[in-house]
């Protein structure tokens, strides 16, 4: 009876003992599912409405870009509507984003800084479009440059860091719920192997949760790459001249920098005489493609010669290579003045203008800044016309 009564025993402690390892699997299970599926969770709200959030916000940023480029247009008119219609959207999805539970505090705090500075962003050009009407497109670019660019690039950042942010919190959840996965195998592999069926299942889903946090983390990296292709967008129409595609006054002050200290090298500007003539006489969208014609011609002769800047609207900068002798920029001047006061047939249309130039030998520190450089030259560009135009005059090194 003893005998019976150890077995009877045995089976009672292997029976306890099973149901503790399968009470501990439904346990250690549950738990790795709860955390994997707030994990999918949270990645798929979150994440999700933050790549949307980028995605608006970059629309928003290339519409602003033609709205300046188009100022004046239906065309810029529909970019208002749309940046509008952008707007809206980020605001939805920010007020999804703040129902979803799971932030940490540095994300919900670096996610309020990014919304203040959306709205911002959004501010700025609300007071921008009712006076857009009045801008031309001089005006609306310096708009851009000074008053727009500078809160939109803040956005920008503000909107990056928050979506790096929602990226480490959702790659904590998921170290979490794998330090979770690890405890609890360890611990069924101490009571029998049985547990090693609760192992599996408990593996599967983390696996599972696993590749939906990568998918997403593949999202937030592809949305952050569009960010900041907009960006290089931006910075690259800051210094160019739409019209031409030449780099413009920006541009130049950047190029020149810190050589007015340590280099010499020769400099020229070049103004068509009596461009206005050309506008009032066919209109604005002719002076604009005779500009432009104007302009690929200078690059395809001139471009090996010389960087080439359109500084304003008719009025070109010669910086040449440092291997261009002072007598080769001289004659190059020359050639330079020839080829913008040649014919240009715009729409079946021959037009010519004369042209007006200074060239200047530059010398390390005959200038404090490129506005004095630039004004040594256009002082005597503007004698040059005082004298009827038509010529390259030299200024005098003093």
């Amino acid at each position: 009876m003893a005998k019976k009564s150890r077995s009877a025993g045995g089976y009672g402690l292997s029976a306890i003992l099973i149901a503790v390892v399968i009470l501990f699997t439904l346990a250690a299970a549950t738990l790795i599912y709860v955390n994997s599926w707030r994990v999918s969770r949270y990645n798929m709200g979150s994440v999700e409405k933050m790549s949307s959030i980028s995605d608006r916000l970059s629309e928003v940023n290339e519409n602003v870009i033609l709205l300046v480029a188009d100022i004046g247009t239906e065309q810029g008119l529909g970019s208002i509507e749309n940046i509008n219609n952008s707007f809206d959207v980020i605001y939805r999805d920010m007020e999804d984003y703040e129902n979803i539970k799971g932030h940490s505090d540095m994300e919900t705090r670096r996610y309020h800084q990014a919304k203040l500075s959306i709205m911002a962003y959004q501010k700025k050009l609300s007071e921008i479009f009712t006076v857009i009407s009045n801008f031309n497109y001089d005006d609306a670019k310096n708009t851009y440059v000074q008053e727009i660019y500078p809160i939109e690039s803040t956005a920008n950042e503000m909107l990056m860091a928050t979506i790096e942010l929602c990226s480490l919190n959702a790659e904590n959840m998921s170290s979490k719920t794998t330090l979770y996965y690890i405890i609890s195998a360890v611990v069924l592999v101490l009571f029998l192997v049985i547990g090693e069926i609760g192992v599996y299942m408990v593996s599967k889903n983390a696996k599972k949760a696993e590749a939906e946090i990568e998918a997403q983390s593949n999202a937030l990296s592809a949305s952050a790459a569009r960010l900041e292709k907009s960006k290089q967008k931006m910075e690259n129409i800051a210094l160019t001249n739409i019209l031409t595609g030449l780099k413009n006054r920006y541009a130049l002050e950047n190029d020149l920098g810190d050589r007015l200290e340590t280099d010499q090298f020769n400099i020229g500007v070049f103004d068509l005489d009596n461009f206005r003539q050309i506008n009032d006489t066919f209109g604005y969208e002719f002076g604009d493609e005779y500009l432009a014609a104007v302009a690929e011609k200078l690059v395809q002769d001139f471009g090996e010669a010389a960087e080439i800047y359109n500084i304003t609207g008719n009025e070109f900068c010669f910086v040449f290579n440092d291997d261009i002798s002072d007598s080769v920029a001289q004659k190059t001047s020359q050639k330079i003045a020839e080829t913008m006061s040649a014919p240009y047939q715009i729409n079946s249309i021959l037009a010519q203008l004369t042209v007006s130039g200074s060239i200047y030998h530059y010398l390390p520190n005959d200038c404090l800044n490129t506005d004095s450089l630039l004004i040594k030259l256009d002082t005597t560009l503007h004698n040059v016309k005082m004298n009827g135009g038509n010529a390259v005059y030299t200024v005098n090194s003093l």
